[in-house]
């Protein structure tokens, strides 16, 4: 028997950002988000990732710390990203235009749980104009607080893209 649980699939197209609602609950304490076709329809984007409490609301608020690495295919110049008490956990990949497409897998640790913070670790692969951009990071929301789900947005306007978001709940056996 799988220790994954598929609990929601979404897509989308041209839209501003994108919510995944209703998916974190106390059944899980860990989650694997994967994620294929992210794009943008701007002419290149890093992606970022905010939280949704339980109200339905995207967490905004400037509780978030994150680390990202960097590596290009195409040179040397890799690059850290980093923040504290950031407004999202920034640049977690990256898609040059919907034919560069973005794929990836995130888990997230404790999201519902009201006495830890929520957290976040990511793997990434993007496309530049110059060639493939890979990306290895965490995050943290330090609230305590019960998070329902998930929001992701590019950091320039415009609309985004995705074939397929799957979030699965992940069992631990004892």
């Amino acid at each position: 028997m799988s220790n994954l649980r598929l609990i929601n699939e979404t897509s989308a197209s041209s839209v501003g950002t994108i919510s995944v609602t209703d998916v974190f609950t106390s059944d899980f304490d860990i989650y694997k988000i994967t994620f294929v076709g992210l794009s943008d329809d701007s002419g290149g984007s890093h992606m970022n990732f905010r939280f949704v409490n339980s109200s339905g609301s995207v967490v905004t608020a400037s509780n978030y710390d994150y680390a990202n690495y960097e590596l290009h295919s195409y040179d040397t110049n890799h690059s850290e990203k980093r923040g504290t008490n950031s407004n999202a956990i920034k640049e977690f990949s990256y898609s040059f235009s919907t034919s560069l497409e973005a794929t990836g897998t995130i888990y997230v640790f404790n999201p519902y749980s009201t006495s830890s913070y929520s957290f976040m670790l990511q793997q990434s692969e993007g496309q530049y104009s110059s060639g493939a951009l890979s990306y290895k990071g965490i995050g943290v929301l330090k609230q305590t607080a019960s998070m329902t789900g998930f929001n992701i947005y590019p950091n320039v306007a415009g609309n985004i893209n995705a074939q397929k978001i799957r979030t699965y709940g992940l069992r631990v056996d004892s």
